[in-house]
C-alpha cells in the first residue's frame, strides 16, 4: 500500500503531491503474516494490544499502545522514522531497549521487537520523492527520484578512532565485501532556514573533494547526511582504509625517525599537498595524527624493499587524511579546533589573519619535519620563555645540542625556509620539493645540486638548558 507522508513545513498540500512511501513489518517467523504500516495522510501511528491501536499486535506483556512511529521529513526531503516506547514491558531496536518516552531512529532494516511476546519484526520501507517530469499535458506523471542511504551500501562495523568532531569507523561494502573507513561527525541541529543552502552547497565542495585523486591523498568515496533524530543530523564520509596507522603512531613508537625513512616520506607529503595546492585546496590541520601509513609487508626473506623502510617492510606510502573537514564542522568551529593544539598551528592563524593561502601548509611541514627528526616540536611551553604563542608569532626554535648533532645541515636549511614568519619569504611546495636535501645521495662533487653553495652549512646547534618532552615519552605509555 502507498501512502503520503505529511511534513513538518507549512507548504503540506505541495509535500503531500511530491513524496510517496511504503512501510512494512516483517515477521521474523516466516509462518506469521507481515503487517502492512498504514501511512497515508499520517505523521504518527500507535502499535499495541489495543482496538484503537492503528497496528495491533497480540501478547500477553504487549501493553494497550506500547510503542508509536513517527514520520517527518527533514528540510533535505529525507524520511525519517522514529519509534517511541510508552509500554511497560518494553521496545526493542536490534535487541536494544529504548529509553521510555525517548524518540528513537529506526532504519530500514532494522528489527524492532514488542515486550518478550509480541514478537519481532524487520521494518523496511521505500521511499521516494515525486516531481513533475515537465510535460504540459493535463495528465502530470510523477517521476521517482531514489533515495540512497549510508545503510544501504554499507555495513557499520567497529570503531577506529575518534577525534574533536568526528569517530572513524570501519565499514563494509555490501557489493564488494570491500573494507573502508568512515568518519562519523558529530550531530547537529537542523536548521530549517538554512538547511537547504547548506545542503546545497556542501554536496557543491564534496563534489570537489571526490574529485581529489592522487596516491599520497586517502581517497574521498562518498557522502551521505543521516538522521540521527528527527532534529538532528549528520554527515558520513566514506573513505578509503589505510592500514598502517598514523605517522604519530610511528613517532612514539621509535621515538624519532630516520633521516632517509624522513626525506622518503616528506618526498610523498610534499609531493601530495602540492597537489593539493593546485586544486586550491588548503589542509591547515598538518600533524602526524593526519598523516596516515600504508604499509606493504614482506612476506619473505628474499623480498627486496622499495626504500629506506624498516626490516619487515617492503613499502611504506604516505596518505594525507582530515583535508576539506571545515566544509563539514564548519569554519569558526575548525579554526577554533586548530587553535586549540597551537604547536601545529601557522603564525598567520594565531594571529587571526583570515587572508592567509597555502603558505600556511609549509609552515606546518616545517613543524612536522622537525618533529620527525629529533621528537619533540619545535614550539612549546617547556622551552619558554617566551610563551609558545610568542614562539610561534616570531619563529623562536632551535636546533638543540645533542639532538640535532648528527643530522644533515642540509635538512636544516629546509626547515629554516619552511619556518619563516612572513609567508611571502616561505616555501611552498615546488621550492620545497626542489630542495638540495632531497638530492644529496651524490658520490661525487659533480653530483651536487647547483644550488648547494647557497646553502649555510654551519648551522647553529646550541646546547639545551631544559630536557624537552618528546612525544614517546609523552604517550608511550597512553
Amino acid at each position: 500500500m502507498y501512502g503520503l507522508l505529511l511534513p513538518l513545513e507549512s507548504d503540506k498540500k505541495q509535500r503531500l503531491n511530491s513524496h510517496k512511501c511504503t512501510v512494512t513489518l516483517y515477521n521474523t517467523k516466516p509462518c506469521l503474516p507481515h503487517i502492512q504500516v498504514p501511512t497515508e495522510g499520517r505523521e504518527e501511528i500507535s502499535i499495541g494490544r489495543s482496538s484503537k491501536s492503528d497496528v495491533r499486535i497480540s501478547g500477553g506483556d504487549v501493553s494497550g499502545l506500547h510503542c508509536k512511529l513517527q514520520f517527518t521529513r527533514l528540510n533535505t526531503a529525507q524520511l525519517v522514522i522514529a519509534v517511541v516506547d510508552t509500554s511497560s514491558n518494553g521496545t526493542y531496536i536490534n535487541q536494544e531497549k529504548l529509553q521510555k518516552g525517548i524518540a528513537k531512529i529506526i532504519r530500514s532494516g532494522d528489527t524492532v521487537s514488542f515486550a518478550k511476546s509480541g514478537g519481532s519484526y524487520i521494518l523496511r520501507y521505500s521511499d521516494a520523492d515525486y516531481e513533475d517530469d515537465g510535460n504540459n499535458t493535463s495528465e502530470k506523471k510523477l517521476v521517482p527520484i531514489k533515495k540512497q542511504s549510508f545503510f544501504d551500501f554499507y555495513i557499520l562495523g567497529g570503531q577506529l578512532g575518534s577525534g574533536h568532531y568526528a569517530v572513524v569507523k570501519e565499514a563494509k561494502d555490501r557489493r564488494s565485501g570491500d573494507s573502508v573507513a568512515v568518519k562519523i561527525f558529530h550531530a547537529s541541529k537542523t536548521n530549517k532556514t538554512t538547511s537547504n543552502d547548506h545542503n546545497a552547497k556542501l554536496l557543491q565542495e564534496m563534489e570537489l573533494l571526490l574529485a581529489v585523486q592522487h596516491p599520497n591523498i586517502v581517497k574521498f568515496i562518498n557522502h551521505f547526511q543521516e538522521p540521527i533524530s528527527p532534529t538532528m543530523s549528520t554527515s558520513y564520509l566514506v573513505l578509503e582504509k589505510v592500514n598502517g596507522g598514523e605517522l604519530f603512531q610511528r613517532i612514539v613508537s621509535k621515538g624519532k625517525l630516520r633521516q632517509n625513512e624522513t626525506k622518503e616520506l616528506f618526498r610523498q607529503l610534499l609531493g601530495g599537498l602540492n597537489y593539493l595546492h593546485s586544486r586550491n585546496i588548503i589542509h591547515r590541520d598538518i600533524k602526524p595524527e593526519n598523516i596516515l601509513l600504508d604499509i606493504k609487508r614482506r612476506t619473505t626473506p628474499d623480498q627486496i624493499a622499495n626504500g629506506p623502510w624498516d626490516e619487515d617492510e617492503l613499502d611504506v606510502q604516505v596518505k594525507i587524511a582530515d583535508f576539506g573537514l571545515a566544509k563539514f564542522i564548519g569554519e569558526l568551529k575548525f579554526t577554533n579546533t586548530l587553535c586549540g593544539t597551537p604547536a601545529y598551528v601557522a603564525p598567520e592563524i594565531l594571529s587571526d589573519k583570515r587572508n592567509y593561502s597555502t603558505k600556511v601548509d609549509t609552515w606546518l611541514s616545517g613543524v612536522l619535519l622537525y618533529v620527525c627528526l629529533c621528537g619533540f616540536p619545535p614550539f612549546s611551553e617547556e622551552l619558554g620563555p617566551p610563551t609558545m604563542k610568542e614562539q610561534i608569532l616570531t619563529a623562536k626554535y632551535a636546533f638543540y645540542s645533542p639532538y640535532w648533532d648528527e643530522i644533515d645541515d642540509l635538512v636544516l636549511d629546509l626547515i629554516q625556509n619552511l619556518l619563516k614568519v612572513d609567508p611571502d619569504k616561505r616555501y611552498d611546495y615546488s621550492q620545497a620539493l626542489k630542495h638540495p636535501w632531497f638530492f644529496n645521495d651524490y658520490t661525487t662533487e659533480s653530483d651536487k645540486d647547483e644550488d648547494y653553495d647557497e646553502i649555510d652549512m654551519d648551522i647553529e646547534r646550541p646546547k639545551i638548558e631544559k630536557q624537552p618532552t618528546t612525544l614517546q615519552q609523552e604517550y608511550s605509555m597512553i
